[in-house]
């Protein structure tokens, strides 16, 4: 299915906006490193089955890839891409399940708080269908922080999986 592919500033203004941050013991370039190296994702973020890229450009503005999350297929173009600070996709299309939503976006910012520690936010940004946003609001909302917060605890083990437990 398509989705309505939305530009950056679509992420603050969307309907429903979920989000989760963490402080993260690293720099503000290893994070981005292990944001843009798209084929480690299903090693920290659990939902993820695989990534892999498509198109012309391997990375930066305009380059696409497609996360699997068992059988559906979610192809993504990044809209943003600021080595350091921010990172940035959205939704194109969707395949393998009947979508809830017509646009979907999501921003990874990183804000640097000293030298080998950063604040990391997770932002995923969606229009859901008309007849169905009170279900974002009343059931999926939570889910869905729960595994923002989940993948950015994920990252943080994945940059430091020997200081962990």
């Amino acid at each position: 299915m398509e989705m309505i592919p939305q530009p950056p500033e679509w992420t603050d203004r969307a309907p429903v906006k979920i989000s989760a941050s963490r402080e993260i013991m690293a720099s503000p370039d290893e994070i981005f490193t292990a944001l843009a190296d798209h084929e480690s994702w299903p090693q920290w973020f659990s939902q993820l089955t695989k990534i892999e890229r498509f198109g012309e450009l391997d990375e930066g503005i305009g380059s696409q890839r497609r996360a699997f999350v068992n059988k559906v297929e979610i192809d993504e173009e990044f809209t943003e891409w600021e080595p350091g600070t921010v990172w940035g996709f959205t939704v194109t299309a969707v395949r393998g399940v009947p979508s809830m939503i017509e646009s979907m976006s999501e921003r990874v910012s990183i804000q640097q708080l000293s030298p080998d520690r950063c604040r990391v936010t997770y932002l995923m940004a969606l229009g859901p269908r008309r007849r169905i946003a009170w279900l974002f609001d009343k059931v999926l909302r939570k889910v869905l922080a729960k595994k923002l917060s989940g993948a950015l605890a994920g990252l943080d083990h994945y940059l430091h999986p020997t200081e962990q437990q």
